[in-house]
């Protein structure tokens, strides 16, 4: 990872490029190409404020600034299909990183295995995280070899960081790993899987459909012996199966921000991202 950037360091120096302009598609994402391309360039999220990633329109202004742009960097058609269709439409004229890649756990069952397929919620695992910063790193000193020392740097202490705030969110959930619950949103499972905690049932899949009365029926009588802890919504969403949870005798947790769309935009938007989802879960799960 590091080899490119130290070549090209001992490069001789050279007056800086234009900077940089980079695109991504949700806030988790321009949060961490922030953080490796520091001030040489800037870095615009195609997401409106407080919009659904998985269905967003996107307008024509935002497709000019798509057109216009050295790079889109993007998780991939599975979070947001409406910007793969801008992708093909565009043909080879737009520079793009997708960020998801096949991850297939020996370890788990057929099931799992075909979830990992489809869920493109990766970034809630910080060693995932750690992978897409990586590629960030790589694809900014291919656009910008001058700025590859740069780049490396800052990739560098992003790691670090995230490291750090990877160890505090371990430290906070350590004592609820085994308290039982549900999400409204199937969208956790990278951050439930790394950190251990135990996720019980979803009230909607990943492509939004509803449980069925059956496994509501079944959340519910869990829920009447004491079997589900809390139910978390999700930010910008409302959810009528989760009262049926709550009558049954589970406690309404936190709603959920997961791709960040109410957060204050920015660098520091991954690790208050994170720290969030860990306090929520703490504050339910131990009371």
């Amino acid at each position: 990872m590091r080899l490119l950037p130290l070549l090209l360091a001992a490069l001789p120096a050279v007056s800086q490029a234009e900077p940089l302009r980079i695109i991504t598609d949700i806030p988790p994402v321009q949060s961490l190409v922030l953080q490796v391309v520091g001030d040489r360039g800037s870095v615009d999220v195609l997401l409106d404020q407080n919009a659904d990633p998985h269905h967003f329109q996107l307008r024509p202004s935002q497709a000019r600034l798509l057109a216009s742009a050295d790079a889109l960097i993007w998780i991939s058609e599975e979070m947001t299909p409406w910007l793969d269709r801008v992708i093909q439409a565009n043909g080879d004229t737009l520079v793009h990183l997708p960020l998801l890649h096949e991850d297939i756990h020996t370890d788990t069952d057929q099931e799992e295995i075909d979830h990992h397929h489809e869920d493109p919620h990766f970034w809630l695992d910080p060693e995932e995280a750690v992978e897409m910063l990586d590629k960030i790193e790589t694809k900014l000193i291919e656009l910008d070899p001058e700025g590859a020392a740069i780049y490396a740097e800052n990739a560098d202490r992003a790691v670090d960081r995230l490291l750090e705030i990877e160890g505090d969110i371990a430290d906070m959930l350590s004592g609820v790993q085994d308290i039982p619950f549900v999400v409204t949103h199937d969208g956790y499972r990278y951050f439930v899987r790394h950190f251990g905690l135990t996720q019980v049932g979803t009230l909607s899949d990943i492509h939004d459909s509803a449980a069925s009365v059956k496994t509501v029926s079944n959340l519910a009588q869990l829920a009447e012996i004491g079997g589900i802890k809390c139910v978390f919504g999700e930010v910008g969403e409302s959810s009528k199966l989760a009262k049926v949870l709550v009558e049954a005798g589970a406690v309404q947790g936190d709603d959920l921000d997961p791709a960040g769309i109410a957060i204050t935009r920015g660098p520091a938007l991954y690790e208050t991202l994170m720290l969030n989802l860990a306090v929520s879960f703490e504050n339910c799960l131990s009371d």
